[in-house]
């Protein structure tokens, strides 16, 4: 092995130890950081104005604030059956009008009267992990830990889409909703968090112009943490008086032709297939658990994208090979994001592509020189890229 081959072989070696050494050393860490105490102290708790409740403004993985996941970032005041009623079935309800004897005002609520017109409702039930808040009566008193008692979603559940838990509030007429945006990532079998501020965006926009809401306002609870920026989306019915890249150097050995182009392509292409064919199988068949078609396509990615590498470098030119492997695999992930309506994801997310766009330009290398050893040192790196982010050190 020359010079050259040897320091090729030295920087992927480097590149998977320091990959598997930093996914290794971020577990430990996120593992000692947890504190201790179990129920959040009075500091963190917000009472949102006339629900006469004291609530801890964020979600958790357990009845425990050691699960902290993301902020509560939308409550509705009202009755908490209504206010289901008007997410999973708005257009089904009957809205009446009911004039008041007294002010001269107008509210809309669910009644057996002349139907109001309302939108239809964007929302779907949702399928997503137990979740669970803090809410207590009195700050000075012990309160209790809720688990989210219903889940909705828009959009597809392999695709992109808008996702909510609600809390209704054991004490008084409200709800809270923890809202955010997420989509499928096939690298990481599990939804990855876009924003939690667009979430709450979304369902104002849904529900601002609905004759059963009487305003929408926002209170500053200056609570960080959890994507919270310290604000809280109110929404009143009015049915109570209250709810309201890479670039290609020229070869100066062999021009570039159009069987060049077979490895990228196909590498992008069976990311965007999958992510066309989990929707379309998803909408199709509705009353089928989203998991099960998950389970069946990821295996292509695991092993179709390799296969490609290797079928379609043999005999080609090896830095060709290599970067054009690498750039399909990565305009197959621009191609996917953006074709969910993704514009932005964590570094963490965009260093984990990296590493799969590096590992398979590796293994293309590696096959188009056929050197075994490259070969091995690329697969490897990809196998243990992804086992990285099944095993949540992504």
């Amino acid at each position: 092995m020359n010079v050259r081959h040897r320091r090729i072989l030295l920087v992927g070696l480097l590149t998977v130890g320091l990959l598997a050494g930093g996914f290794v050393a971020s577990g430990f860490l996120d593992g000692s950081a947890a504190p201790e105490h179990r129920t959040p102290p009075d500091a963190r708790l917000y009472q949102p104005e006339e629900t006469g409740s004291y609530l801890w403004p964020y979600t958790s993985r357990s009845r425990s604030v050691d699960g902290r996941t993301l902020a509560i970032n939308v409550v509705v005041r009202g009755d908490r059956g209504t206010i289901r009623r008007a997410l999973e079935r708005r257009s089904e309800a009957n809205w009446t009008v009911i004039n008041e004897t007294e002010g001269n005002e107008s509210e809309a609520r669910l009644d057996d009267g002349p139907p109001v017109q309302v939108g239809k409702s964007p929302w779907h039930p949702a399928r997503g992990s137990s979740r669970y808040t803090y809410v207590t009566a009195d700050p000075n008193a012990s309160g209790r830990w809720v688990e989210s008692s219903y889940q909705l979603a828009t959009g597809t559940y392999l695709g992109h889409r808008t996702h909510i838990r609600a809390y209704p509030g054991p004490f008084g007429n409200w709800t809270a909703f923890q809202a955010h945006t997420e989509y499928w990532d096939w690298f990481r079998l599990r939804h990855t968090v876009t924003g939690v501020a667009p979430g709450a965006r979304f369902v104002e926009r849904d529900l601002r112009d609905e004759p059963f809401v009487g305003s929408v306002s926002r209170e500053y609870h200056g609570l960080g943490g959890g994507g919270s920026d310290g604000w809280l989306t109110v929404i009143d019915f009015a049915s109570t008086g209250l709810i309201v890249g890479v670039a290609f150097p020229r070869s100066s050995r062999r021009r570039w032709n159009l069987s060049d182009a077979a490895l990228p392509v196909s590498l992008a292409g069976l990311v965007v297939g999958v992510r066309t064919a989990g929707i379309t199988a998803e909408q199709a068949m509705p009353g089928v658990t989203p998991k099960l078609f998950a389970a069946v396509l990821y295996p292509t990615l695991v092993f179709g994208l390799p296969a490609l590498a290797t079928y379609f470098a043999r005999g080609r030119p090896p830095t060709r090979t290599a970067l054009v492997a690498a750039a399909g695999l990565g305009a197959g992930f621009v191609l996917d994001l953006s074709g969910v309506g993704i514009s932005t994801v964590p570094v963490s997310l965009v260093l984990h592509r990296f590493t799969l766009m590096g590992s398979i330009g590796l293994l293309a290398y590696g096959v188009a020189r056929d050197d075994g050893r490259l070969t091995a040192l690329g697969v490897s790196a990809w196998f243990v890229t992804l086992a990285a982010s099944l095993f949540g050190y992504v």
